[in-house]
């Protein structure tokens, strides 16, 4: 296991926070006010933040293994996962190598599969980062991770200043390709979902242009979960932090009811 940097903050029972792709454990802070009640494990993935970056492809597997190994050092018996895109898929991973370690699954815009269209998407980032490095493919990213209405009401985001504080919380540029390079492994995970049974949650957001809304109703069908919109882009706990967190309570008491 990669070493990992983490954070653990509240009471009660246990949730755990997966990042998306190339975040730091900082993206959840206007989440975590909103889920009081709860202890919220939150860290950065091998690669992200301050967690060691290791040579190899980091894959939805590794990630997984990472995580699980995370809960055993803190002697978590039970958690429940609430995972955003690629933290979706590491959650989903996590749960199909270890049901039983597990209370319920939250997967946040996020999909069970890679199709040629998601990754042609996947391709033009690693494409644009080893273009321009990591200010050409957050610019190619823009549209994609964030929905219209909040790219709207955030315009500063199309400038050099708007952009450097991403630039500065990315990771660095051979470590985004890893990150990259593990999320194109994806393998089809469709198949394997009716062996899991979880309670599960879907949440996609209506201007995802990412992962729209037929990945995550695949996903939904093959766990048997229930699936909700959230008005919101990819990036839905940032743009919507009070939205999406009513949404994961409402899962989680019914978890721990």
């Amino acid at each position: 296991m990669a070493r990992l940097r983490l954070r653990v903050e509240g009471d009660g029972p246990k949730v755990v926070l997966l990042n998306g792709i190339f975040q730091r454990l900082e993206s959840w802070d206007p989440v975590v006010p909103l889920l009081k009640g709860y202890t919220l494990l939150r860290y950065d993935m091998r690669s992200q933040g301050e967690s060691e970056a290791p040579k190899g492809r980091y894959t939805p597997e590794v990630h997984a293994q990472d995580l699980l190994g995370l809960l055993e050092e803190l002697g978590w018996e039970d958690a429940t996962l609430v995972g955003l895109s690629n933290g979706g898929i590491v959650a989903l991973k996590a749960a199909l190598l270890a049901p039983h370690r597990l209370r319920g699954l939250v997967l946040v815009c996020t999909t069970p599969h890679l199709d040629p269209a998601l990754r042609a998407k996947a391709e033009s980032w690693l494409h644009a980062l080893r273009a321009g490095g990591t200010p050409l493919r957050l610019r190619v990213a823009l549209p994609w991770v964030f929905g219209a209405r909040f790219l709207n009401q955030h315009p500063e985001l199309l400038t050099e200043e708007g952009l450097a504080p991403l630039v500065a919380q990315a990771p660095g540029e051979k470590a985004q390709e890893r990150l990259l390079l593990g999320f194109l492994a994806l393998e089809d995970l469709r198949p394997q979902l009716p062996r899991l049974h979880l309670p599960a949650l879907v949440l996609y957001g209506e201007e995802d242009l990412l992962f729209p809304r037929p990945y995550a109703e695949a996903l939904a069908e093959g766990l048997g979960a229930r699936l909700k919109a959230l008005p919101t882009g990819h990036a839905a706990p940032l743009e919507d932090p009070a939205a999406f967190a009513q949404a994961v309570r409402e899962f989680l008491e019914e978890v721990y009811a």
